[in-house]
């Protein structure tokens, strides 16, 4: 006994197993984003002082906010070669708070060292301002200290 389909069941079979692929992407995709939150870092290169950018994605972090989090990988420097720190090595963020559209980080007093491979004071602090605006929009103003103590506006 032979079984033929009509053509609006062989459609009806084409048409679900499109819907299961889709479902399969999306699924594959959902997954994919639960690595982590998309971050973009900017680096100056040590060649031609051109911005290198970098992409990671930040798992998220029981013990800090992100935006703590963030600034921390940013001190820490690029994971590309050939690229400048924004401060001397061993500058850490102290504290960080956010207070309706303004960030107040306050820094070691690590920042104020310079060393080689590392951007002037000036320089770092407003690439460390610009890597913020880009990954933290809601922030508007970022306040800056050392040690406690006002740095830079």
């Amino acid at each position: 006994m032979k079984i033929e389909l009509k053509k609006e069941a062989k459609i009806h079979i084409v048409l679900s197993g499109i819907l299961l692929v889709i479902l399969l992407f999306s699924v594959i995709t959902y997954n994919i984003k639960l690595k982590g939150n998309r971050r973009t870092f900017i680096f100056p290169s040590v060649e031609n002082g051109k911005l290198i950018v970098e992409t990671r994605y930040l798992q998220k972090n029981p013990q800090k906010d992100s935006i703590t989090f963030f600034i921390d990988e940013l001190l820490l420097g690029s994971g590309v070669e050939r690229t400048k720190l924004l401060f001397t090595s061993g500058t850490r963020l102290e504290s960080a708070f956010l207070r309706k559209d303004i960030l107040y980080l306050n820094l070691s007093d690590d920042l104020m060292q310079m060393g080689d491979g590392v951007l002037d004071i000036e320089e770092g602090v407003e690439l460390l301002k610009k890597n913020v605006r880009i990954n933290f929009p809601k922030v508007k103003t970022i306040q800056i200290f050392v040690n406690g103590r006002f740095a830079f506006e």
